[in-house]
C-alpha cells in the first residue's frame, strides 16, 4: 500500500513537472526552428529595413518571412517569424520602428497560390514579444498582386500613420499604438493618369510620393500635388525610376535610382541639391563578392549612418565618408544561445519525463502487463502505416515528377505562344515608365492575362507572367505579376536570357528570389521586322506545384488511409476473433488460479490453441485429482497431528516437519481423565471400549478447540490439552466440560451404562513442544516437569474431592478469578518435589447442590486449613467436623479431619511445615 502511494505521488509529481515544462516551452517554440549549437545566421533575401533606437537595425528577410532586430555589432537581439496557422502565405511587406523599440509590421495575407492579396494587417511587436498584437485589418478588392493597398507605414511617438490607396484616392490614417479604429486625417486625389507607388511623410505640406510613371510628387497643404522629381534641367529622365523613399528630419529626401542602382538625395522642399550618395561602382568595391548589388532598401539612423540593404548583406556607411562596414551573417547573443540550450534541454527532459511516465504507468498501473491483442495492434499498426506511407510516397514521387515534367512542357508552350500573342512593335513604343498604363501598355497587359485567366479572372492558380524589353544590349522589366515591381526596372543579362535574345531559344529552368521558388520558361518577342525586342517569361510558383502535389498526396494518402483503415479493422477483427480462444483459456486459467478447480475450457478451434485447451482440461483433471488426494491427506494429517503444532513450530504443514523440531513456551496444561475407567472397561468388549472412548472424546474435545486449545495427547480414558493463548481459555473449557458431563451421564444411563466422573487438573509452566521418535515413526509430544505435575494433580483430584483442581501459580494469573467459585485447599506435597504446591478447588462446574454446600462451608473450610497449617490441630479438627456435618460428601474436609486428629492424638512428624501429604 505504501509503495503504491509513493508511485502515485511520483506519477503526479512528474506530471506536474511535464505540464510546467509544456507551458514554458509553448511560447518559446520558435527556438526549435534553430538547433541550439547554431551561433550564426546568414542574411538571405532581404527586402526592407528601418533604424531602431540605441543603434539597432530591423530588417525583413528570408523571403519576407522573418523580421530580425540586430544590434550595431551584428548580434541578433530578436527574431520574429511568420507562423500562420491558416495554411496560406503571409508576407512582411513593410516595417516601422517606434522610439521605444516597438516594431510595427505590415502583414500581407495572400491567397492559397501566393499571388493575390486577401487582406492586410498592421501588427505591433513590443521588445520580447514575438507573437505580436493585431492593431488593424484591411480587406482589399482581392485583385492586387503580392502587395496591397496600404502604403507608407510610419510611426511618430505613440501614433501610427499609414495610407490606403483606393480608386485613385489616397487616405492618410492615424492609429493609436494601442489599437482601435483608425482616424482619416487627410484625403487627396492623384493627378490624372498617375498611379501611386510609394509614399512618405504624414505632416501637411511634407508628404512625398512616387508614381508608377517614374516621378516624385509633393502633397501641398491644400491636398494638391506638384512634381518634385525629375524637374526640367535635372540630369535625370523618367527612366531614372525612384524607389525606397526615405524622408529625413533635416528635410532631405533619399531614394534609390533604380535605373543606375544608386542612392540619391535632394532637398525635399525645393528639389535642389540633387546628390548621388552611393553608386553601384562604390557598392561593387565595398561588396565585391555580393551575388547581387541591387539595392533593396535603405535607412539612416540618428547618428547619420546609412544602412543599405542588398539581397544577402547589409552595407553600413558612417556619416564620415570612407568608414564602411558590411554584414553577411549575424551572431546570436549569449543570452539567446543559453536560452536556446535551456529550451532544447527542457524539451529533452520533457521527453524523458514522458517516457518515464509511460514506464511508471506500465509498471504501476498496468502491472507490467499488456494485452496480447494490444501487443499485436502495436506490432501490426506501425508496420501497416509504414508500408502505406512508403507506398504513398512511391506513388507521390511518380506523379510529382510527371507533373513537373508536364508543367515544364506547358510553360514552354505558353512562352512560345507569347511571341505570337504580344505585339513587338507595341513593346518598342514603350520607352520609359511614363508610358505606364497607356494604350499600348494596357493592350499588351490584357493579352498577357488572356494566356492564363479562366472564367474567374482572380484565379491564376499560381501562374505568373513577366515581360522584359531588350534594348541596347540591356534587359528591363516592363510588366510583372507583382504590383511592387515597377516598369523599366533593370534586369541582369545571364546565360539563359542571353540565349533567348541572341538565338531566339525557348528555355525552362528554376530560380529562387526573395518572393519564393519558381519554375519558369522564357521565349523571345519579335517586332514586325523579325528583330528580337523582348523576352516573355511565364512560370509557376513551385509552392503551388507543391500544393498541387500535396493535394494529390493527400488524396492518395486519404484513399490509402481509408484502405489501410479497412484493412486494419479487418486485421484487428480477425485478430480479436482468433484471440477469443486464448481469452477463454486465460479466463479458465484465472478461475483455476482463484480456486475454482472444477473449471473446464471449451475451445472449438482445431489449431494449436485447441490443443492447448484440450491439454488444459487434462491438466485440470489431474490437478483436481491431486488436490483431492492432498486435501484428504492433509485432513487426515490434521486428525493425527493438530494444525496448531505446525504453527508453533513455524512449519506450513506436515511435509515440513523434521525429527527434532521443537519450541519452548509457557503454556497452560489441562489433564482430564475418566475416574475408575478400568472398572467400567472390564464390563465392555474391546470394540465397546473403543466405541465408548471415541464417543466420549467426540463429545468433549470440541470444548477444547472452542477455547483455542489443542489436544496434545489422548490418555486412554482422557486427554491432555494445551492452551497457549490465555489462562482463562483452559478454565472456561474445564467448566464447560464439567457442565456437559451432566447431560452426558444422562445419555449414558439411557443407553444402559453407568455414569462416569471426570478428574481435571490445570497448571501452567514452561514446556518443550516438539517432534520425537525416529525417521520412520514420528509424533508430536510435550516434555515438561509441569506436565507431569498436572497429570499427578489430576490423579489427586478424586482424593481431594475437587472436580477441577488448579494450582495457585495458574490461578493467580487469571485476569478475573472472582468470576469463578473456588476454595483454598492448602499446601500439598507431591512425591519428587521438594517444595509444596498450593492447590485450589474450582467448583464452578459442579452440580447445583454441590456448589451450594461448598458455598456454605467455604469460609469454615478455609479457616480449618489455616488452623491446621498453624498447628492448632484440635481447633482445626473441630472446624472440619462442622464442615462435614453440613457436607458429608466433602472428601477434602474428611482428609484434613483425619490428618488433624492423628496429629492431635500422636503429634506431627518431625519437620512438618503445614503441608498435606497425599
Amino acid at each position: 500500500m505504501v509503495r503504491m502511494r509513493k508511485s502515485t505521488m511520483g506519477i503526479a509529481l512528474l506530471l506536474m513537472i511535464a505540464i510546467g515544462l509544456g507551458f514554458w516551452l509553448y511560447p518559446n517554440s520558435n527556438h526549435f526552428q534553430t538547433p541550439p549549437y547554431t551561433t550564426e545566421k546568414p542574411l538571405t533575401y532581404l527586402s526592407k529595413t528601418s533604424a531602431g533606437p540605441d543603434g539597432d537595425l530591423i530588417v525583413i528577410g528570408d523571403s519576407r518571412q522573418e523580421i530580425v532586430r540586430m544590434s550595431s555589432d551584428g548580434k541578433i537581439k530578436e527574431l520574429i517569424r511568420q507562423n500562420a496557422d491558416d495554411g496560406i502565405r503571409h508576407d512582411f511587406t513593410d516595417i516601422a520602428v517606434a522610439e521605444d523599440g516597438t516594431i510595427y509590421a505590415l502583414d500581407t495575407v495572400l491567397d492559397s497560390y501566393g499571388l493575390y492579396v486577401q487582406e492586410e494587417r498592421i501588427i505591433s511587436y513590443t521588445l520580447g514579444d514575438t507573437r505580436g498584437k493585431d492593431l488593424f485589418t484591411f480587406k482589399g478588392s482581392g485583385t492586387n498582386k503580392r502587395v496591397g493597398l496600404i502604403k507608407g507605414l510610419q510611426v511618430a511617438g505613440n501614433d501610427v500613420y499609414f495610407y490606403i490607396n483606393e480608386d485613385n484616392k489616397v487616405q492618410l490614417n492615424h492609429l493609436s499604438a494601442a489599437g482601435g479604429k483608425p482616424e482619416v486625417t487627410l484625403t487627396f486625389a492623384l493627378p490624372e493618369d498617375r498611379y501611386l507607388s510609394e509614399i512618405v511623410g504624414y505632416k501637411p505640406d511634407n508628404i512625398y510620393y512616387s508614381t508608377k510613371r517614374g516621378a516624385i510628387f509633393r502633397v501641398k497643404a491644400d491636398g494638391a500635388s506638384e512634381i518634385s522629381y525629375p524637374l526640367d534641367g535635372m540630369d535625370r529622365t523618367r527612366k531614372n525610376f525612384p524607389e525606397g523613399l526615405l524622408l529625413q528630419d533635416n528635410g532631405r529626401l533619399y531614394f534609390v535610382d533604380r535605373l543606375v542602382n544608386a542612392v540619391t538625395s535632394m532637398n525635399a522642399v525645393d528639389s535642389s541639391d540633387l546628390v548621388t550618395e552611393i553608386d553601384e561602382a562604390t557598392l561593387r568595391k565595398i561588396a565585391p563578392n555580393a551575388e547581387s548589388l541591387d539595392i533593396m532598401d535603405l535607412t539612416i539612423d540618428n547618428a547619420g549612418q546609412m544602412d543599405i540593404v542588398l539581397d544577402d548583406r547589409i552595407v553600413s556607411i558612417a556619416a564620415a565618408k570612407g568608414q564602411t562596414n558590411m554584414l553577411t551573417k549575424l551572431t546570436y547573443e549569449r543570452s539567446s544561445i543559453v536560452k536556446g540550450w535551456l529550451i532544447w534541454l527542457s524539451a529533452a527532459v520533457l521527453a524523458i519525463i514522458l517516457l518515464l511516465l509511460m514506464r511508471l504507468f506500465y509498471v504501476h498501473v498496468l502491472n507490467r502487463r499488456i494485452s496480447l491483442f494490444f501487443k499485436q495492434v502495436f506490432a501490426i499498426v506501425p508496420i501497416l502505416i509504414i508500408a502505406m506511407v512508403l507506398l504513398s510516397n512511391f506513388i507521390y514521387d511518380s506523379f510529382s515528377s510527371r507533373m513537373e515534367d508536364e508543367m515544364q512542357r506547358q510553360l514552354s508552350l505558353l512562352a512560345r505562344n507569347g511571341q505570337n500573342m504580344i505585339n513587338g512593335d507595341q513593346l518598342n513604343r514603350l520607352t520609359s515608365p511614363n508610358d505606364y498604363m497607356n494604350k499600348d501598355y494596357q493592350t499588351i497587359r490584357s493579352k498577357m492575362n488572356f494566356l492564363f485567366e479562366s472564367e474567374d479572372a482572380a484565379n491564376r492558380k499560381g501562374l505568373y507572367s513577366t515581360l522584359y524589353k531588350y534594348e541596347n544590349g540591356e534587359i528591363f522589366i516592363m510588366m510583372d505579376d507583382d504590383d511592387g515591381v515597377n516598369m523599366y526596372k533593370p534586369f541582369p543579362v545571364n546565360d539563359q536570357n542571353r540565349l533567348v535574345v541572341e538565338n531566339g531559344e525557348v528555355l525552362t529552368d528554376r530560380w529562387e528570389d526573395a518572393t519564393g521558388k519558381w519554375l519558369y520558361a522564357i521565349g523571345p518577342i519579335y517586332d514586325s521586322s523579325g528583330k528580337i525586342v523582348g523576352v516573355y517569361e511565364t512560370g509557376r510558383d513551385l509552392n503551388v506545384l507543391y500544393q498541387s502535389n500535396q493535394t494529390i498526396y493527400k488524396s492518395v494518402m486519404r484513399n490509402i488511409g481509408l484502405i489501410s483503415l479497412v484493412l486494419l479493422v479487418l486485421v484487428l477483427a480477425v485478430t480479436y476473433y482468433l484471440l477469443s480462444s486464448l481469452r477463454k483459456l486465460r479466463k479458465s486459467v484465472m478461475e483455476m488460479a482463484n480456486g475454482n478447480w472444477d473449471v473446464r475450457v471449451n475451445i472449438r478451434s482445431q489449431d494449436e490453441v485447441g490443443d492447448l485447451g484440450e491439454q488444459f482440461n487434462r491438466m485440470a483433471l489431474h490437478i483436481r485429482t491431486y488436490i483431492k488426494d492432498i486435501t484428504s491427506f492433509s485432513e487426515a494429517s490434521h486428525r493425527f497431528v493438530p494444525q496448531q503444532i505446525f504453527k508453533y513450530l513455524g512449519k506450513k504443514g506436515i511435509t515440513d516437519i523434521h525429527l527434532g523440531d521443537q519450541v519452548q513456551q509457557n503454556m497452560t496444561v489441562m489433564v482430564a481423565n475418566i475416574r475408575s475407567f478400568h472398572q467400567l472397561s472390564k464390563q465392555l468388549s474391546p470394540k465397546q471400549n473403543f466405541d465408548f472412548m471415541n464417543m466420549f472424546l467426540k463429545r468433549f474435545s470440541p470444548f477444547v478447540r472452542t477455547e483455542e486449545g489443542l489436544i496434545s495427547k489422548y490418555l486412554g480414558a482422557g486427554f491432555m490439552a494445551l492452551f497457549p493463548a490465555r489462562n482463562e481459555d483452559a478454565l472456561r473449557a474445564a467448566v464447560a466440560i464439567r457442565r456437559e458431563l451432566v447431560s452426558y451421564n444422562e445419555s449414558l444411563k439411557a443407553s444402559g451404562f453407568a455414569a462416569v466422573d471426570l478428574g481435571m487438573a490445570i497448571h501452567k509452566g514452561p514446556l518443550m513442544l516438539g517432534i520425537v521418535g525416529e525417521e520412520q515413526r514420528m509424533e508430536g509430544n510435550v516434555i515438561s516437569d509441569d506436565v507431569n505435575i498436572t497429570a499427578t494433580l489430576e490423579r489427586m483430584s478424586d482424593t481431594m474431592g475437587a472436580s477441577i483442581l488448579v494450582t495457585r501459580t495458574f490461578f493467580e494469573q487469571l485476569r478475573s478469578p472472582e468470576k469463578y467459585r473456588f476454595r483454598q485447599l492448602g499446601r500439598v506435597r507431591i512425591d519428587g518435589k521438594d517444595d509444596p504446591i498450593e492447590l485450589i478447588d474450582v467448583y464452578e462446574g459442579d452440580s447445583d447442590s454441590e456448589r451450594g454446600l461448598k458455598d456454605r462451608t467455604r469460609l469454615m473450610f478455609e479457616k480449618g486449613i489455616m488452623l491446621c497449617q498453624e498447628g492448632r490441630f484440635f481447633d482445626a479438627r473441630e472446624t472440619f467436623i462442622e464442615v462435614i456435618k453440613i457436607n458429608r460428601f466433602d472428601k477434602a474436609a474428611k482428609l484434613y479431619f483425619y490428618l488433624c486428629d492423628e496429629y492431635y492424638q500422636k503429634g506431627s512428624t518431625e519437620g512438618w511445615n503445614g503441608t498435606l501429604a497425599v
